[in-house]
């Protein structure tokens, strides 16, 4: 809790799942498979595999993407962990390596609005009743070592040089091996206990509650019981 910064990966971490993949799987009209397996070799960085994935995106209009965008689901304990930041005068950021849309649309359907956040961006375009999307990396660095859209790494470091990270698949694993407290599932967690790098495991943001609030949480109610004394 000594550390004042907070930052987490939202696609699969603050979502129930991958937004950027399922909007992917779902309007694509080519093999996006090519470029993701590419991608998960490391023989195409984010930007490529994300620009040659979404020029596959056909066919869809303004209602075919809001209703996605209302189909997107958060973990549910993520909203009582935002509040028990905000209530221990911590900052949470979230740093993502998809794209601003899905995070605002969530953010906006769960009231969440005030979260900072750093992503990739999408430029929507309309024609003839459809729309068509170009891929920008406002905070891509050429010297990313995992070569991302968005250089987690190159954001903290702006804030901080000891800050909590939450996260759990490829675009953390750089920022995994530098912050000074780690939370990770899924592939992150394979790959920590692979490099071995400390960290937490969590399933959902109640596990991160409990750990990183829980004293705080028990002082304030030993002081709730001694004051109704």
């Amino acid at each position: 809790m000594q550390n004042e910064y907070i930052f987490s990966d939202f696609d699969g971490t603050i979502t129930k799942y991958d937004a950027v993949h399922k909007f992917i799987t779902t309007y694509s009209k080519g093999d996006w498979t090519i470029a993701e397996n590419l991608w998960l070799k490391g023989k195409m960085t984010t930007k490529e595999c994300l620009s040659v994935q979404m020029n596959m995106i056909k066919d869809i209009k303004k209602s075919d993407l809001k209703d996605f965008l209302d189909s997107i689901e958060i973990d549910e304990t993520f909203i009582e962990f935002y509040k028990l930041v905000k209530k221990y005068d911590k900052t949470l950021i979230i740093l993502s390596d998809g794209f601003d849309i899905f995070i605002e649309g969530a953010l906006k359907k769960y009231n969440l609005e005030n979260i900072n956040f750093y992503s990739n961006k999408l430029i929507i375009k309309e024609n003839k009743g459809y729309l068509t999307f170009e891929t920008q990396y406002p905070f891509m660095q050429k010297d990313c070592l995992i070569g991302s859209g968005n250089c987690k790494c190159g954001v903290a470091r702006k804030y901080s040089k000891n800050y909590t990270y939450i996260g759990d698949g490829m675009s953390d694993r750089c920022i995994a091996k530098k912050s000074s407290l780690l939370f990770a599932k899924k592939s992150l967690e394979t790959f920590c206990i692979k490099e071995n790098i400390p960290y937490f495991p969590y399933k959902t943001f109640q596990d991160i509650i409990d750990a990183l609030f829980k004293e705080n949480l028990n002082a304030d109610n030993d002081v709730k019981i001694f004051n109704g004394r």
